[in-house]
This record gives structure tokens, C-alpha cells and sequence, in this order.
């Protein structure tokens, strides 16, 4: 701050006391707006609306939350009030604020964590059955890959996946689709978000296929596979910010009602409502980062009549919580005579990546049960997979007599008689040749070391063979047959993903209340819940019709039948007391502004839409 302005915050607090050095300024003016239970006092004085957004404004971390993202938490009639709610608190120092673009964004002090938490007032749901993902995540993400690996995943010339391989993968999501066929396709496109923003899938022609990037590190470092989805989603999610994930985990400990959470987790996701009563919600309902915290296990949902009724940090998350890496599944395998595996989905990525590329699974659960047969096997292998990855599967499974000699007959008619295009290196210099086959960093990049003549090259890393000869003076011509291989499309999975991140600047230290209230209206009214007239998809409409229907607030419409060509557009201004989707036509239950009696409008007429938030038309 300023010098003036430090002075009068001082004043503020103690009252004149003429001229004092800065440093006692600041000392005596920051133990007073600094004390918690100062703070804690103002709390407990406020309406409930105005709690509600300040616990909302410090859940929110360094997100922050916008003034346009809080009026529509609070009551119709106190919107008015909020600006000069969040202004007050602004001076009272429990909260600060900067300008981005046309509107503020508010943000809690470190200080004050765990000063502002809402006590739940409703009731937790006694009979209900757990649901918990546990690791199947990481099995689902192996399971993509090796569908890569066999090339089933197929690009659309703009950019989309193919819908048989898209349909491919959801329908492996037996136990997502248990919770609702969206949390299917919700998973599907985390794991795509992560895959491509990872550089873990590639365009090659019009197939997907895994990068070496993404087999070198289910080769090495497989175990560690969790632990990097976890890591991703909470850069992609809180910016990396683990103490803030921390914080709002913390209050999952204790069980709470689905709204509760739901709330909890709005403030990382404002595009869904705020959810007022205490009542089971589908899997469509909830936000998206704790649909997401239930995909990486970290939560368990409790279910009634196939809807989310409460949440609780699952022992995997109170793992995280508290020493910053999950616990380790069970880890088991077992080969049957029937040529049947048992694979438990703690297993190490590696070998479940390679059960998936080598046999059919035909479950989709804890206990993964997979088929060997010769097709399958024969089709993973020529997929590409090493030869010595293969040997390694032996290991891995302790096959009985009978499979282990059938494994080792496919294996044979496979890698007995092989055709491969390879490199051939020649060394004229038999002293060099020498030195070359005793060099462990030159042999690394080769197949096989022919005596008298050269090496079979391995084509990923003939780079670093050419440069190792380079210190011997040799500078062979090298033929190029490259795969075209170009980075796999993120768009259509990243415009489902994203959420808004308001950007924080240098704080607001003035505090003048100057605010424009046309300039906070304008942008208002650039959103869908704005008082411009919108055209706007299905999906928009609905969920503007609920917030409607949810805050009693006056909507606007122009209507048309679009099957009548000479029918006429008229504006109709009702509030929404129902609306019935389940089955076509799809119509909202209306009452005309100024009558009593109600109507029924069909869904498909409403050409565009506005909100009036409360004021009369």
C-alpha cells in the first residue's frame, strides 16, 4: 500500500494518533485485521446469504470467485445488496479483490482458513450402499492403449474420434455405466484429456496410436501411473496448488450430504447450480471435479435408487491427503488351466497393458477376468509389442505346463520365421567394429551385433547410434522412411474439460466504491443468464429454464412453431413452474406474467431467451 493509504487503514482501526514511523503502522494495523477471532465475530453477525459467500469465496482458494459467479448464489431480492456486502468485507480486510476485465474477482486470505466453514443442516441418508471406483481408472487407461496399439481407434478428418471406436471404449466401462451412461463418457473424456495432454497418443494417418513416450513409461515406470494422473488433474484443476485440493478434502472426511459437496465442490466449476435442498442427485447434477475425485478413487458415493445421496474421502484419499501419494492396491494374478487369468486392477500397468493387447477381457471390475486364445494373442503380437516384453509375460503370469507350452507353440509360429525391413549398419574397421560391440551405450541402440560386419540398428534409436559414430569420424548417409506421426487432436476432448480461470492481478488497495454497475451488467448480459434476447442450444436452454424455475425469476421468449411456415414469433414473459423432459415433446409448465392460469410451451418453439434477474419487465 501506499503510504496514505496505510495510514488510513491504521486509522481505521485505532483512531488517529498523529505522525508514526511506517514500520509501527504497519505492525499495529496488521495485528488488528489479523486476529481470528475478530474475524470469526464479524461471521457470526452476518444473514446466512452473506456466510454463504464468504465460506464460497475462501473454498474458492486461488481460483477466486467473480462478482458475476456470486450474485447467482444469492437470493433474488439481496442482489442488490452484494456489492456493497463484498465492498465491506473488502475494508474489513476479510476478503480482497482486482479488476479483471469488466468485473471483480474476490479472494479469501491464507490467515483466515478454517474461520468461515458452513455447518451442514441436512440430514446424512442412513440406508444407502456405498459406490466406490477404487483403481479401475488405471486399468481403463491401459485398456485405451492397447486399443491404440491394434490400431480400433480411428480419427475423423476434423479432428474427432471415429464413433466405433469412441462407442468401443465406452462399452468397456461396465462399471462406470453403472453410476449413468454419462459418467461412461465423462471418464472416457478424462482419460483422453489426460492421454493427449500428455503427448501419450498420436495421429498416425487416420489412427490414434500410443507414442513411445507412453510405452516407455508403462515399461519403466508403470508403478508410478496413479501417482501422474493425480498429479496432472491437480494442475489442470487447481493450477498445482495441493494445499488448496487439501483443504476442501479435509471436509470430506466426515460424511456429508450430496448438496453439501456438490457446493463444496461448485467453486472449481460455476457453470453448474447451486443445489438448495437436501435430496439425492443423478451423476449428470454434479460438478465436474468431484465427478473427477470419484474416478481417481478418492471418494466414495453413497447410492439410493441409483442416484448420489452422500460423500466421504475414501481411505485412498485420506492416504493422499496426508503424506501426498495413495496408498498401493493388492496386487494379484493368477493363470488357470482353462487358459483363464485373474488379474486384480492393482497390478502393475505394465502387465494389464499387456494382458489387454494379448487377450480378451471379459469383465470390467476389481478382479479383471481375461481369455487367451491363439487369434487375440497373435493379433497383439503383431502389434509390435518386444519380443522380450513377451518374455516377460511368462514370467509374470506362472503359467501352468499346459499353457506355458501352448504360449511358447503361438510364440514359435509367430517369431519362428519373421520378415522385418531393418537397418543394417557395416563397420569396414574390424578395430572398430570391436570396440563398438563392447560399448554398452552403442549396443543399447542396437538389435543384434553381427561379427565381421556391423549391427542391426534399432530404428528409434538410430540417433543415438549416428552420434556415437560421429566421435569415431564416420558420417554414414542415412536413407529416411519416417512415419508420419502428428501429435493427436486435444480439441474435442478440452472444450468439455476446461473451466474458466478469472486472472488475478495486483490487489485492489483503494477500495473506492465506484463500481459501474452498467459496465457489471453488460457483462451480464454477454452470459446466458444476461437480459439480451439469445438464440442458444438444448442444453443451454434447459439449464437456463432451471435456474429460472429455481430463483423464480421472469423469463423472456420469442416463440415459433418451427414446423408452420407462416406462423408468426411472439414474445411471452412467464415464470417456469415445471419442466418435462423425460419424453417428446418436451414442454415447460408456464405462467404468463400477470395471469394466474398456467400453460404448457413446447421446448422446440423457444427460438431465443432472456433472463430478467428479478426486475419487472
Amino acid at each position: 500500500m501506499s503510504k496514505q493509504l496505510l495510514r488510513g487503514v491504521h486509522a481505521k482501526a485505532f483512531g488517529h494518533k498523529g505522525l508514526l514511523n511506517n514500520a509501527l503502522i504497519q505492525s499495529e494495523a496488521l495485528s488488528y485485521f489479523d486476529d481470528r477471532r475478530r474475524a470469526a465475530d464479524l461471521f457470526s453477525k452476518m444473514e446466512l446469504w452473506q456466510r454463504r459467500c464468504i465460506s464460497l469465496v475462501y473454498n474458492s482458494g486461488s481460483r477466486g470467485l467473480t462478482y458475476n459467479e456470486l450474485r447467482l448464489t444469492v437470493p433474488v431480492g439481496k442482489v442488490r445488496d452484494l456489492q456493497k456486502f463484498l465492498l465491506d468485507m473488502c475494508r474489513e480486510y476479510l476478503l480482497w479483490r482486482t479488476s479483471t476485465g469488466s468485473t471483480m474477482v474476490y479472494y479469501g486470505f491464507s490467515n483466515f482458513w478454517g474461520c468461515f466453514g458452513m455447518a451442514s443442516e441436512m440430514e446424512f441418508p442412513a440406508r444407502a450402499k456405498f459406490a466406490c471406483f477404487q483403481n479401475l481408472l488405471d486399468w481403463h487407461i491401459c485398456l485405451v492403449l492397447s486399443y491404440a496399439l491394434r490400431k480400433e481407434l480411428k480419427v475423423n478428418t476434423n479432428g474427432t474420434i471415429h464413433r466405433r471406436g469412441y462407442q468401443i471404449c465406452v462399452d468397456s466401462f461396465t462399471s462406470t455405466k453403472q453410476l449413468s451412461e454419462r459418467a461412461a463418457e465423462n471418464e472416457l473424456s478424462f482419460i483422453f484429456n489426460f492421454l493427449t495432454g500428455n503427448g501419450w497418443l498420436e495421429q498416425e494417418d487416420s489412427c490414434l496410436v500410443p507414442s513411445e513416450k507412453a510405452l516407455e513409461f508403462i515399461r519403466k515406470n508403470g508403478f508410478r501411473l496413479h501417482q501422474d494422473v493425480v498429479s496432472w488433474w491437480l494442475k489442470e484443476r487447481f493450477r498445482g496448488d495441493r494445499n488448496h485440493c487439501v483443504q476442501l478434502l479435509k471436509i470430506l472426511e466426515q460424511p456429508r450430504p450430496v448438496a453439501d459437496a456438490c457446493n463444496l465442490l461448485w467453486v472449481l466449476d460455476p457453470t453448474f447450480r447451486m443445489v438448495e435442498k437436501n435430496k439425492e442427485l443423478p451423476w449428470e447434477y454434479l460438478p465436474r471435479p468431484l465427478r473427477e475425485l470419484w474416478l481417481l478413487g478418492f471418494v466414495k458415493f453413497q447410492m439410493v435408487d441409483g442416484k448420489v445421496a452422500g460423500v466421504v474421502l475414501e481411505q485412498s484419499g485420506k492416504d493422499w491427503v496426508e503424506t501426498s501419494i495413495a496408498s498401493i492396491p493388492e496386487q494379484n494374478i493368477s493363470c488357470l488351466p482353462n487358459f483363464e487369468l485373474i488379474v486384480s486392477t492393482g497390478t502393475s500397468p505394465r502387465v494389464l497393458f499387456t494382458l489387454a493387447s494379448l487377450s480378451k477381457v471379459e469383465n470390467d471390475e476389481v478382479f479383471l477376468r481375461f481369455a487367451l486364445n491363439r487369434e487375440t494373442y497373435i493379433q497383439g503380437l503383431r502389434c509390435g509389442l518386444p519380443e522380450a516384453e513377451i518374455e516377460n509375460f511368462k514370467n509374470w503370469i506362472k503359467p501352468p505346463e499346459n499353457v506355458a507350452s501352448t504360449i511358447s507353440e503361438w510364440n514359435s509360429s509367430y517369431y519362428g520365421a519373421r520378415v522385418h525391413t531393418v537397418r543394417l549398419l557395416k563397420i569396414e574397421d574390424l578395430k572398430v567394429l570391436a570396440e563398438l560391440s563392447r560399448f554398452p551405450q552403442f549396443t543399447e541402440a542396437t538389435t543384434e551385433y553381427i561379427p565381421g560386419y556391423g549391427f542391426i540398428l534399432k530404428p528409434e534409436l538410430e540417433h543415438k547410434a549416428f552420434e556415437i559414430l560421429e566421435n569415431y569420424g564416420y558420417c554414414p548417409f542415412v536413407e529416411k522412411h519416417d512415419v508420419n506421426r502428428l501429435p493427436a487432436p486435444t480439441e474435442e476432448w478440452r472444450k468439455d474439460f476446461v473451466v474458466a480461470w478469472p486472472e488475478a492481478k495486483a490487489p485492489d488497495y483503494e477500495l473506492k466504491d465506484d463500481a459501474d454497475e452498467n459496465t457489471l451488467q453488460t457483462a451480464l448480459n454477454s452470459t446466458k443468464y444476461g437480459s439480451n434476447y439469445q438464440k442458444m442450444s438444448t442444453f443451454d436452454l434447459v439449464k437456463v429454464l432451471r435456474y429460472a424455475k429455481t430463483v423464480g425469476t421472469l423469463v423472456g421468449v420469442k416463440a415459433k412453431d418451427p414446423v408452420k411456415r407462416n406462423a408468426k414469433e411472439e414474445e411471452k414473459i412467464f415464470f417456469v413452474h415445471a419442466l418435462k423432459l423425460a419424453k417428446s415433446p418436451q414442454v415447460i409448465e408456464i405462467q404468463i406474467y400477470g395471469k394466474e392460469e398456467r400453460e404448457m410451451l413446447d421446448l422446440s418453439f423457444i427460438q431465443e431467451v432472456k433472463v430478467f434477474n428479478g426486475k419487472e419487465p
